[in-house]
């Protein structure tokens, strides 16, 4: 059997700071067993203490990217569950996936736009989909992967608001071909907004000028 070798956790909390108790890890190893593991719904004790699993997992991801969705980065502070999901990176509806459905390397947090309308149960983003040596490999994964790759390392974001107008910049890094990827694959373009380009006849409100100049320079540094 190949040895995987963990890499560097780019984040804080690290994912080893997820500790399950043992009726946590006797229940998940049941959930496990079932077609829909993360959906099962034992009732009683048994979906308490899933509940409580699930819960500790949410709140780790929350932490680690700081309530923003893991692919566009969007805020998500004070979302309930109709606004973040918990996203598994390699699809649990895939039988060749389902065993990594509590695994925490393989969860973080998403909004729905970037879960549902384009992740979805896709693996196109990953090279080689069959080898579980090759799973907990950054270089294994096309887009910015949650855990394994810093996401400001591949794409820097400019975000500033006030009542009347929102200014949106995603900056790919000069040779990341994993911001181009991600960028591309949620069509982060899509969620660009205010990018001030008076050719296009749009004002730039006094209190966002700054930043939508900043969000300029960068744009044009970065040939974007």
């Amino acid at each position: 059997m190949t040895e995987i070798v963990a890499l560097p956790d780019p984040y804080v909390p690290s994912l080893e700071t997820c500790v399950f108790t043992g009726e946590e890890k006797a229940v998940i190893a049941v959930a496990l067993t079932m077609e829909k593991p993360w959906d099962w719904k034992p009732g009683g004790t048994e979906e308490a203490t899933l509940v409580a699993a699930k819960v500790k997992i949410r709140d780790l991801h929350r932490a680690r990217h700081g309530d923003r969705c893991c692919y566009c980065r969007f805020p998500l502070h004070g979302g309930g569950h109709f606004i973040v999901d918990p996203e598994h990176v390699l699809p649990k509806s895939l039988d060749s996936y389902r065993p990594l459905a509590y695994t925490v390397w393989n969860l973080g947090i998403a909004c729905k736009r970037c879960n549902m309308q384009y992740k979805r149960a896709k693996i196109d983003f990953v090279i080689d989909a069959v080898t579980a040596a090759a799973f907990q490999d950054s270089a294994n994964y096309r887009l910015i992967h949650p855990n394994f790759d810093l996401y400001k390392e591949h794409i820097s974001i400019n975000m500033e608001m006030n009542d009347d107008a929102t200014l949106i910049k995603y900056t790919k890094r000069p040779g990341s071909e994993k911001g181009l990827y991600t960028y591309d694959y949620f069509n982060l373009q899509e969620r660009e907004v205010g990018t001030f380009d008076a050719a296009q006849g749009l004002d730039v409100p006094g209190d966002l000028e700054k930043g939508a100049l900043e969000a300029q320079e960068l744009a044009r540094q970065f040939g974007q």
